[in-house]
């Protein structure tokens, strides 16, 4: 039989090195304005990128992003 598994998204902490070593140790605050400007650069490059294979890491980049917003304002 075929197996399904649930794919679950890959966090921030993982794909951007950046957030991982410094934005992560700012208040939340910043971490948000951090995401929501990632959001804005990620859909531009989305738009500019002919690749498949680079639009579909960015879509996980994007994903990942919206998905840290959601756990910060969880969290305040």
């Amino acid at each position: 039989m075929f197996r399904f598994y649930k794919k679950y998204p890959i966090s921030l902490d993982y794909l951007d090195i950046l957030y991982r070593n410094t934005v992560s140790k700012l208040p939340v605050s910043n971490r948000i304005k951090y995401c929501e400007s990632l959001i804005h650069r990620t859909k531009d490059d989305i738009s500019n990128a002919n690749c498949a294979v680079q639009k579909r890491k960015l879509k996980k980049l994007l994903k990942a992003a919206k998905i840290e917003i959601f756990k910060l304002n969880q969290n305040n």
